[in-house]
């Protein structure tokens, strides 16, 4: 293993956030399953459906689950490399065996399998599902698929900022502004160029109309719930999106690794 991996795990798994941020998230996941069934169930049980509850009930928790996520992911990320700086041990990693595309390596993967450990302990919510119907194996997976694609993008893009700046707290911050601009600048453009030109219908929108919401997480996740014949072209548009602006996030911060090596 990456010794990178295993030092970071051991500090992540040792921090008190290690259990609480685990826990507040699936509390919080399942308030909301249980509020969305509570008032799914409210109406007339005669004519209820199990797909009437299942469909709403794992929609909620697909979109939960992202905006959950999107919220953590930089705490994960823009701090990995700004502490290294913060604590002067940035230096040593540069002095070691251990190349750039290793220390890169490392610090991603960290900051990813925590937040995979997010998703898979959310995994049994959204099949909880399965119970009522109206929703199968492959919606959990296409939604599992988009939000590990957009959270890997955005947590390459953190450790890009951690790289470029020497706090925390601004790597953070400016992390945080990525993935404002992502999901509610690029909805505002979408929802202004709708009302200027107004088209009739989703078909008949031209594709420059349309090229805001491809970056969009909650867009992407969106798409994934379509069947697989219709994946073309709005979701894997945004997925090739995703994968440019993850490569080009990894691109520049190795740059910046080995301009900071050269210095040291």
């Amino acid at each position: 293993m990456n010794p990178m991996i295993r030092k970071e795990l051991n500090l992540r798994m040792r921090e008190r956030r290690g259990w609480i941020l685990p826990s507040l998230y699936l509390l919080a996941l399942g308030a909301v399953a249980t509020f969305v069934y509570y008032m799914a169930t409210s109406e007339n049980l005669r004519e209820l459906q199990g797909a009437d509850v299942g469909v709403p009930m794992f929609l909620s928790a697909a979109y939960a689950q992202m905006a959950l996520l999107l919220l953590l992911a930089p705490i994960f990320s823009a701090g990995s490399i700004t502490i290294e700086k913060e604590q002067r041990t940035l230096p040593g990693l540069f002095t070691s065996l251990l190349t750039p595309l290793q220390i890169w390596w490392g610090k991603f993967v960290a900051s990813l399998l925590f937040v995979l450990l997010l998703i898979l302990i959310g995994l049994p919510v959204l099949s909880l599902t399965f119970a009522f119907g109206g929703v199968g194996p492959w919606e959990v997976c296409m939604a599992t698929i988009s939000t590990v694609v957009a959270l890997a993008a955005i947590s390459a893009m953190g450790i890009y900022w951690s790289s470029v700046f020497r706090r925390t707290v601004h790597a953070t911050a400016v992390t945080y502004a990525t993935v404002i601009v992502l999901t509610l600048v690029t909805f505002i453009i979408f929802a202004i160029e709708m009302s200027i030109y107004r088209p009739m219908g989703w078909e008949k929108t031209t594709f420059w109309i349309r090229v805001p919401l491809y970056f969009n997480p909650i867009f992407f996740l969106t798409m994934g719930f379509t069947p697989a014949r219709q994946l073309v072209p709005e979701w894997m548009t945004s997925l090739g999106i995703y994968l440019f602006l993850a490569l080009g996030a990894i691109l520049l911060t190795l740059r910046n690794l080995r301009r900071s090596s050269e210095e040291v």
